[in-house]
């Protein structure tokens, strides 16, 4: 069943315990009308017994059976042996039951309810006295119509047991496919955002909030995630394949240039200085770029602070001052600097992977310092803050704690746990 169709394998179940239950209602009921019908002729029985039990002499015979006659019943008595004594008229001398012993009052059934018999009978044997020795009276009523009675209803049980189940099992399977639909065009969706459609978004109803609605949204929600993550890594792998390019190719230019003529030692000297100049450049930019995952740190706020205090004396004019202090749940560690910090537009994409300003294009620097920093600041569940001539900028988690530092002085304030 693991192979089926979520749908079958539903209705299946469900088909299941619908015949359970069914077929457990139809026994209950056959059974309560089968008591009904034999209650009504044991009464029949009973009152017959009563009737003929004073009626049997010491011979075995019968002084008067009209009153058995006028119950519709038939009798016999029988000797210790199951032979027939006597009879009546429409009884036959063939023993009705045989009594194996039967030392009280027994009911018993003669004939089947199916297949159909030819003499369905329902007998009371009584043990009894004849001439001295024991004997037994027996009294049978015909059950046809409890029988056909009986018939009938296994016959409209069947019918309603397998048309309801019927029914019950179209209904689900209907009811299990139209909550499914949406679920199949999802995958359908899904195969098409799998082959390299962008933009595509699950198709989920606003008129329903079930379960399915909720995983479209979630869904939908991540797919969001996704290709923003995406975008991001993509925006990263074009800025870095840029920063990375212009050393690169500063490199190789030097060490062709270096190949073109012999040289002395001493200018041999002079290149392999410009070269590890660029090759250390090269390696700090390489650091850089894994200081962006913060896992691959554990001290996040000595990082933080190497990071800002290096972006201050790069970028800022000194005196650079820190300051570490404790509020309330949070540690705020403050790096300003005298320099002229950034403007409105800078400050809105200063924690983007190699954003830098246009006169700070002719300093060292990467433009991941402030990236890193916010990494770092996430990471931890805290917050940036990059504040500069009354312009505030907050990046990561709402800290409601306000800004305590120079309004006229480049500021960087990062908001972390009291934990970190």
């Amino acid at each position: 069943m693991n192979h089926w169709p979520i749908r079958v394998r539903l209705v299946a179940g469900f088909s299941v315990a619908m015949l359970v239950v069914l077929i457990a209602s139809a026994v209950f009921v056959y059974w309560r009308v089968e008591y009904a019908l034999d209650r009504g002729l044991d009464g029949d029985l009973q009152r017959a017994t009563a009737a003929l039990a004073q009626s049997v002499g010491a011979d075995g015979s019968v002084a008067d059976d009209d009153a058995v006659t006028a119950t519709g019943a038939v009798y016999q008595v029988l000797d210790s042996r199951g032979e027939v004594i006597a009879h009546s008229p429409s009884a036959g001398a063939e023993p009705i039951v045989e009594p194996d012993g039967v030392d009280h009052a027994e009911t018993v059934d003669v004939g089947r309810l199916l297949p159909i018999s030819d003499r369905p009978l329902r007998a009371e044997v009584t043990p009894t006295v004849v001439d001295g020795k024991p004997a037994y009276l027996v009294v049978a009523v015909r059950r046809e119509h409890r029988d056909e009675a009986l018939r009938e209803l296994l016959l409209q049980l069947g019918i309603g047991v397998f048309g309801s189940l019927l029914v019950a099992s179209v209904v689900g399977y209907v009811l299990t496919r139209q909550a499914l639909l949406p679920v199949e065009r999802y995958r359908r969706q899904a195969e098409e955002i799998a082959a390299g459609a962008t933009g595509v978004r699950l198709d989920v109803p606003d008129t329903r909030d079930d379960e399915v609605v909720r995983l479209g949204n979630t869904l939908n929600d991540m797919l969001t995630a996704l290709e923003r993550a995406l975008e991001s890594e993509r925006h990263f792998v074009d800025d870095a394949s840029h920063e990375l390019r212009t050393p690169l190719t500063v490199l190789k230019s030097r060490v062709q240039s270096a190949q073109r003529r012999t040289r002395t030692v001493e200018e041999h000297e002079d290149i392999l200085g410009e070269l590890l100049v660029d090759v250390e450049r090269l390696t700090r930019l390489a650091e850089q770029l894994l200081e962006l995952r913060p896992e691959l740190t554990d001290d996040v706020l000595d990082r933080i602070t190497a990071n800002l205090v290096a972006n201050a004396h790069l970028h800022g004019r000194a005196p650079v001052k820190v300051d570490l202090t404790r509020m309330g749940d949070w540690q705020v560690l403050t790096v300003e600097d005298d320099g002229p910090g950034m403007d409105a537009e800078m400050l809105d994409r200063a924690t983007d992977r190699f954003a830098r300003a246009d006169d700070a294009r002719s300093r060292p620097g990467s433009g991941l310092g402030l990236a890193i920093v916010r990494s770092l600041t996430d990471s931890a569940g805290g917050q940036l803050r990059l504040c500069c001539r009354g312009e505030h900028r907050r990046f990561g988690t709402h800290v409601d704690l306000p800004c305590r530092h120079d309004p006229d002085k480049m500021t960087a304030s990062v908001f972390l746990p009291a934990g970190q």
